[in-house]
């Protein structure tokens, strides 16, 4: 039967190959979705009962509802006084610098590395049941203050770094300026709390010197066994108002009502994905839509096919061949055809994965290395397969099992009249190819409408000509903020320099980015808190006056900062701050904001706002600008001392392409300190259009869609309607030999193409009405039923099908009447 089947496909190359495209198509996108929504979504954590597994946060009230982490007083007690969970971890996840050596600095230009890591509890291994590959994970020991230091490295560090040395446990390592043992390595499917993370070592926290205040841990723990979420949480909040008792500091059970504090227990696999899962529900569906397309395409070729051979099945019939045997032929053309199609579409599904891993997603997609095609993937392409191909043989199946076959032998195959119930079979399919594609092509649209808006948004900065990098002085090796603020002195001082270079500035945290983001309260001089009332949350910054230079980004009123002094010394004046124009409309309306005074925290020293700045959509395009506040780089801190932050972003604008910039600047940093890497390298551009990642993913992947499910609804019009006018050869020469003009066949043609094209879109638009408001929360400045959007799908869908028609009403046009009738 096998071997009969592919010699009848074989000797219709035409209907296999548009069948087969047609399946791969389908099958390939719903496949390749699949495998990712597999990965992302629906495989378990990597790690021993994830289930059990939960983060732990708070949030409290206060600018809104704010979300915040653990302290290291709320960590230690929870652990210690909890009855709901095995053990409770705490982390954060940094980066750090790695160099080689046993203990002193790197010498004989050997420069370091910036790796990603995380500063880990000991328990955050146990909460997890971490092994690793060589050697062994953290222990309480380890773990303790004073403890000497010891560093876990990944799988990919110690291949990469290491050769894979075997007997890597006990070497060391040089991490930020300190030597660290190494005592194991962690396997590579181990990526806690991130991808990036190579390295781990231990937090080392003091219950004797807690800052309970500070919000600066990630909290993980692992349920009890028969504990629910909700038990787990109702604990928490009974834990939480004694922290300020057994830990005593800033945080007081009064500020703990103040901002109205709660604990927040999540299970770990929704923090892990985030909101990402939305995205891919919906494309999923998207590319599900895309098969139904597909399908229906294939069914309209196999329908009209199995009418051309009703004389050949009915004198089959008549010689013997049972009903049964007749629809498994038809049935197995089909299976055969959609298993050729769900084995390319597995095949292209797996090089789609390998693309779109390359294309570095990462930071649109959480877990994407995680994504394969495995045993599950394979098993829904096979059932795809299956269903493609019960759907597409369905109708012909029904036609042959309801057809007398004794009327099919005296009919006359070519009639006008003979095929109506198939007619509207195949009429009904394009109906609703074209109600399919309008939905698709309306979702592809809005989001086109989306990401058009959100790169019209001004970011409050200039993104061309402009190179980045981040930059990380450790303490150990830079221990004075004299030695550090000069060494970023002399850094600037040496870009500068370099040819094509037109201005270079420093701040803590990169707009668009969240490395280094530093939220304080904001106390306001003229306007004293009233009892029990808390100060907002704001960004603040530590800049150099050359930064709002470099990024373009202008002065509205007053002043900037003076230049960093090249000793490192804090400016000797009154301290000073610079606020965004946001910040000073928010309080006084504007530029009566110069010279009023602010201050980061409590016991922090009074600054004196001496300019306002442009607003900087400082957390994503989508987000309103926000309300900042701009320290100089070098100030004092709350005791009076000089301070300097140490991570710091660079910003060099030059007059040409900025990757021009990278070796030069590399060259002048060395040549200044040969052990300081650059990290994070990258045009401010490219900044951007990591921001906006995921938007971009989802309307590539929208668009693809809408693009081939188009074609497959354009080859499906085009299909039926020259079917149609191979059954009316007879009636188009009756008409011409009467006298009909050329343009009347035309029209007559292309009439029935727009009457279901028409229906099509009726049906479509109600569809799309009503299945786009999903795509509400993830569009950006669009409604999910925007006129224009629709209209123009719309307009689309008819203008495919005068195109798909134009071509068989030509053909019909041009017929020579003597020639039709005697084909009759």
């Amino acid at each position: 039967m096998l071997r009969h089947v592919i010699r009848r496909l074989v000797r219709a190359p035409a209907f296999t190959l548009a069948a087969t495209l047609t399946l791969t198509l389908g099958i390939g996108g719903a496949v390749a979705v699949f495998t990712m929504v597999n990965g992302v979504l629906l495989r378990p954590l990597p790690y021993d009962r994830p289930e059990r597994l939960v983060d732990l946060s708070h949030v409290i009230t206060i600018s809104g509802l704010t979300s915040i982490d653990q302290s290291d007083a709320t960590y230690l007690l929870y652990r210690r006084d909890n009855h709901v969970f095995t053990d409770v971890g705490a982390y954060r996840s940094t980066a750090v610098n790695l160099g080689a050596g046993d203990g002193s600095r790197p010498t004989d230009g050997a420069r370091a590395e910036r790796v990603g890591a995380t500063l880990a509890s000991a328990s955050v291994f146990g909460v997890l049941r971490a092994r690793a590959i060589v050697g062994r994970v953290l222990s309480d020991e380890d773990d303790r203050p004073g403890s000497p230091p010891v560093a876990l490295i990944g799988e990919r560090l110690w291949q990469r770094d290491f050769a894979a040395d075997p007997g890597i446990a006990g070497k060391r390592v040089m991490i930020d300026g300190v030597a660290h043992q190494i005592v194991g390595v962690m396997p590579a499917r181990f990526q806690f709390p991130n991808a990036e993370s190579d390295l781990w070592v231990p937090l080392q926290l003091d219950p004797a010197k807690t800052k309970s205040a500070a919000f600066d841990y990630r909290g993980v723990a692992r349920l009890r066994d028969g504990v629910s979420l909700a038990a787990a949480l109702g604990e928490l909040r009974q834990l939480l108002p004694r922290v300020p008792v057994v830990f005593p500091g800033r945080l007081t059970v009064a500020g703990i009502e103040q901002v109205k504090m709660q604990p927040v227990v999540r299970p770990l696999r929704d923090v892990t994905i985030g909101d990402v899962g939305r995205v891919l529900w919906i494309v999923l569906g998207a590319v599900g839509l895309l098969l139904f397309i597909a399908c229906a395409n294939v069914a309209n070729l196999f329908l009209a096919r199995a009418e051309g051979r009703q004389r050949e099945l009915a004198v089959r019939s008549a010689l013997g061949a049972g009903r049964t045997a007749l629809l498994m032929e038809l049935s197995s053309e089909a299976a055969v055809l959609a298993a050729i199609g769900g084995a390319l579409g597995l095949g292209g599904a797996d090089v789609g994965v390998r693309i779109l891993k390359s294309m570095e997603m990462g930071t649109a997609i959480p877990r994407l290395a995680e994504v394969t095609v495995d045993g599950l993937v394979v098993a829904v392409a096979v059932g795809i397969a299956a269903v493609a191909a019960l759907v597409v043989s369905v109708l012909p199946l029904a036609r042959l099992k309801t057809g007398s076959l004794s009327s099919m032998l005296i009919a006359n195959g070519r009639s006008a009249t003979s095929g109506r119930a198939g007619n509207r079979a195949r009429r009904g399919l394009v109906v609703a190819q074209v109600a399919l594609v309008l939905v698709l092509v309306s979702g592809a649209g809005l989001f086109a409408r989306s990401f058009s808006r959100l790169r019209s948004v001004d970011p409050g900065f200039a993104t061309d000509h402009a190179l980045t990098f981040r930059i990380a002085m450790p303490d150990v090796e830079y221990p004075t903020t004299r030695e550090a603020a000069r060494t970023v002195v002399r850094v600037l001082d040496a870009i500068g320099k370099l040819p094509g270079v037109q201005s270079a500035g420093v701040i803590t945290k990169l707009p668009l980015t969240t490395e280094s983001r530093q939220d304080s309260a904001v106390y306001l001089a003229d306007q004293p808190l009233g009892m029990g009332a808390m100060p907002n949350l704001h960004q603040i910054n530590f800049v150099t006056p050359s930064y709002f230079q470099a990024m373009r980004i202008p002065l509205v009123a007053g002043r900037l900062f003076d230049a960093p002094d090249v000793n490192g010394e804090p400016s000797r004046g009154p301290p000073e701050a610079i606020v965004s124009a946001a910040f000073a409309a928010r309080y006084w309306g504007g530029a009566k904001a110069i010279g009023k005074l602010v201050r980061m925290n409590a016991a922090g020293p009074w600054q004196t706002i001496v300019g306002i700045v442009g607003d900087v959509h400082g957390v994503g395009l989508a987000q309103p600008p926000a309300d900042e506040v701009y320290s100089p780089l070098v100030t004092m801190n709350a005791a009076g001392a000089p301070w300097i932050p140490r991570n710091l972003a660079f910003v060099v604008r030059g007059s040409g392409d900025p990757a021009r910039l990278v070796a030069p600047v590399r060259r002048a940093v060395a040549a200044l300190d040969q052990t300081l890497p650059l990290y994070r390298v990258m045009p401010m551009t490219e900044v951007l259009a990591i921001s906006t990642a995921r938007t971009t993913f989802t309307l590539l992947l929208l668009s693809i869609a809408a693009a081939v499910a188009t074609t497959i609804g354009a080859l499906g019009i085009y299909g039926v309607i020259s079917y149609l006018v191979s059954l009316r050869t007879r009636e188009i020469g009756v008409r011409l030999a009467l006298g009909a003009d050329a343009r009347d066949v035309r029209l007559l043609v292309a009439r029935q193409a727009m009457i279901d094209a028409l229906i099509g879109v009726g049906v479509g638009l109600a569809g799309a009405v009503t299945l786009t408001r999903v795509l509400g929360t993830v569009l950006f400045d669009v409604s999910p039923t925007d006129p224009a959007t629709l209209g123009s799908a719309s307009a689309l869908m008819l203008v495919t099908a005068i195109v798909a028609s134009w071509l068989p009403a030509r053909r019909a046009a041009a017929l020579d009447p003597a020639r039709a009738l005697r084909s009759e």
